[in-house]
C-alpha cells in the first residue's frame, strides 16, 4: 500500500523528536514516514487503520508503529450530552505524547555491535504494530515522560533505556497488519483516505456499493477489485468490522441495550448484528460487555 510520505520535522539540535501535543501530526490522512513512531494517547479516542487492520484506540493506549508503515489515525473530535438524540455537542480533548526516531541515527557500525542485539530486535519488530500492555506499558510511559523533560546530555541514553525492554519483554499485543507495497499514480495516493473517512463518517447508515465507489470516481466492479487488492478484504467485510468495533465501544462505555447498540452501529436488525458480531469477535455481545465490566 502506498500513501503520502509525511516529512516529519526534527529540531535542528536534536537527533529525534518527542512532542506533547493536542493534535496528531497528520490530520485524517493515510501516510507513512521512515521514522519509528511510539505514541502514548493521554486523552482522546478514535481508531487506527493500518494495512488490513482496524484498531480502536483510547486514552491510556501506547502503540509502536514501524517506519514506512502506511497508517491513519482518526480521533473523535466531539461527543453529545444526549447521544441518542445527537444533541448537546461537546468537544473532546486530545493529548498525545509522540516519539519519532529513525534507526539510521545510530549508524550501521553501532547497530551491528554484539551488545546491540536488542536494538536490532526492536528494528525488526518495528515492521509491525505493537500495542503495549501491563507492566511493560507502565515502564515505557515512565521513561517517555523522563525523556520529555531530559537534558540534551541524557536524551540518547534514555532513548536506549526505552528501547531495551521493548526487545527483551513480551508485554505487548501484535496487530500483524498485511501491507502490500504497490506503485500508484499521484491521483491514487488519496483514494484509501477518502474511502476510510467516508466509511467512518457514515457507517451508522446504509452505504451502497455504488455510493462508496463514487467517492473515488469508480464504477462498482472496479472499486471492488481496487479495494480488495489494497486491503486484502472486501469493502463490506471492512464496513462490518468498522461497525462491530463501534459496537464494542458502546458496550464498554454505555449501558445501552443490545438493540440500541445494533442500531447505533449501523445494523438493520438484531439477528444480523448478533451473527456478524460473533463472526468477527468470536463472542456474543453480552459476553463482551461482561468482560469490559470485569476490568472496571
Amino acid at each position: 500500500m502506498k500513501a503520502r510520505l509525511k516529512k516529519l520535522s526534527t529540531p535542528a539540535n536534536q537527533s529525534f523528536s518527542l512532542e506533547l501535543t493536542a493534535h496528531y501530526h497528520s490530520y485524517n490522512e493515510l501516510h507513512y514516514h521512515p521514522e519509528i513512531e511510539l505514541i502514548y494517547i493521554m486523552e482522546g479516542h478514535g481508531v487506527l487503520l493500518v494495512g488490513d487492520k482496524i484498531e480502536p484506540v483510547a486514552a491510556g493506549d501506547l502503540l509502536m508503529l514501524g517506519g514506512n508503515l502506511p497508517h491513519l489515525f482518526r480521533f473523535d473530535t466531539h461527543t453529545f450530552e444526549y447521544p441518542l438524540q445527537k444533541q448537546g455537542r461537546i468537544k473532546l480533548p486530545l493529548q498525545l505524547l509522540t516519539l519519532h526516531f529513525n534507526p539510521e541515527i545510530f549508524g550501521a557500525q553501532f547497530i551491528s555491535l554484539p551488545e546491540n542485539e536488542y536494538l536490532r530486535n526492536v528494528i525488526r519488530q518495528a515492521g509491525n504494530v505493537l500495542a503495549f500492555q501491563g507492566s511493560l506499558r507502565i515502564r515505557l510511559i515512565v521513561l517517555l515522560n523522563q525523556l520529555l523533560n531530559a537534558a540534551a546530555s541524557e536524551r540518547i541514553s534514555l532513548l536506549m533505556q526505552l528501547l531495551a525492554p521493548i526487545a527483551g519483554e513480551r508485554g505487548y499485543r501484535s496487530l500483524n497488519p498485511q501491507i502490500q507495497q504497490q506503485t500508484f499514480n499521484a491521483g491514487d495516493e488519496t483514494r484509501l483516505t477518502k474511502i476510510y473517512l467516508y466509511t467512518l463518517n457514515n457507517f451508522h447508515r446504509v452505504i451502497t456499493l455504488k455510493e462508496i465507489a463514487a467517492v473515488i470516481y469508480m464504477v462498482p466492479n472496479a472499486f471492488c477489485r481496487y479495494f480488495k487488492s489494497r486491503v486484502h478484504k472486501s469493502y463490506f467485510d471492512f464496513l462490518l468490522e468498522v461497525r462491530v468495533n463501534h459496537a464494542c465501544k458502546l458496550l464498554n462505555e454505555t449501558d445501552y441495550s443490545i438493540v440500541i447498540i445494533s442500531y447505533e452501529s449501523g445494523f438493520s436488525n438484531l439477528s444480523n448484528f448478533n451473527r456478524h458480531f460473533k463472526s468477527i469477535t468470536g463472542k456474543k455481545p453480552l459476553a463482551v460487555r461482561k468482560e469490559f465490566q470485569r476490568y472496571l
